[in-house]
C-alpha cells in the first residue's frame, strides 16, 4: 500500500502543485487571491488549531486578504511560540499532505457515488494548502528546541509503531529507542 515510488511521486505532485498555488496567489491579481480564499482558510486553520492543541495561545486569525508592498499577504494566525508550540504551529499546514496521501490511495477503493473529480479537487486543495510560507518557516527555524523535541518525538513515535499493539512489545522498543537516542547524543 505505502510503495516508495508512490509515496515520492505525491509528494513531488504536491511540491509543483503547491508552487503553482504559491504563484498564483501572489500573482497581485485580486480575482487569484479571491480564488485562493478556500485554500487560505484550510491553511490559517491548521495554525490556528495547532496553536490551540499545543498551548501557543492564539491571539487573532485572519483571512482577509491584505495588500502588502507588490504583493498579498492572504491570512495570518498570532500566537505564542514556546518549546512545545512553536514547531507544530508554524509547520501544521503540513498535514493537509497527510490528509491528501491518503485521499489519493483511496482513489481505487472510493464508494461509486464518489465521482473521480472530486478526488481531484481534494488533492489539489490538500497540495494548495500545505505549501508553507516564508514566515512559516522563518518561525519553525528561530525555534530550534521546538524543531528538535517534535522531529525526535515523531522519529520515536514511528519506531514505537509496529509494537503499540503489546504492552511488552512497546516496552522493549521504547528501551530500544532510547538506547539508540543516547548513542547519537552521547557520542
Amino acid at each position: 500500500m505505502h510503495s516508495h515510488p508512490r509515496i515520492i511521486g505525491f509528494l513531488a505532485a504536491s511540491v509543483v502543485m503547491g508552487a503553482v498555488h504559491r504563484r498564483l496567489s501572489s500573482s497581485g491579481s485580486l480575482f487569484a487571491v479571491l480564488y485562493c480564499l478556500p485554500f487560505t482558510l484550510m491553511h490559517e486553520l491548521s495554525h490556528l488549531v495547532a496553536a490551540f492543541l499545543t498551548g501557543g495561545r492564539p491571539s487573532s486569525f485572519s483571512i482577509w486578504p491584505k495588500r502588502v508592498g507588490g504583493g498579498w499577504v492572504l491570512g495570518s494566525v498570532n500566537a505564542v511560540p514556546t518549546i512545545l508550540s512553536a514547531a507544530p504551529t508554524a509547520l501544521a499546514p503540513l498535514g493537509w499532505l497527510v490528509i491528501g496521501y491518503y485521499v489519493m490511495l483511496l482513489w481505487h477503493s472510493r464508494p461509486v457515488w464518489v465521482p473521480e473529480y472530486l478526488i481531484v479537487v481534494v488533492l489539489y486543495a490538500c497540495s494548495a494548502a500545505c505549501t508553507p510560507s516564508w514566515q512559516d518557516i522563518k518561525v519553525a527555524l528561530r525555534n530550534p528546541f521546538s524543531l528538535i523535541l517534535w522531529v525526535g518525538g515523531t522519529y520515536v513515535a514511528i519506531l514505537l509503531w509496529p509494537t503499540m499493539g503489546s504492552t511488552a512489545g512497546w516496552l522493549q522498543n521504547a528501551q530500544l529507542c532510547i538506547r539508540q537516542v543516547s548513542d547519537v547524543v552521547c557520542k
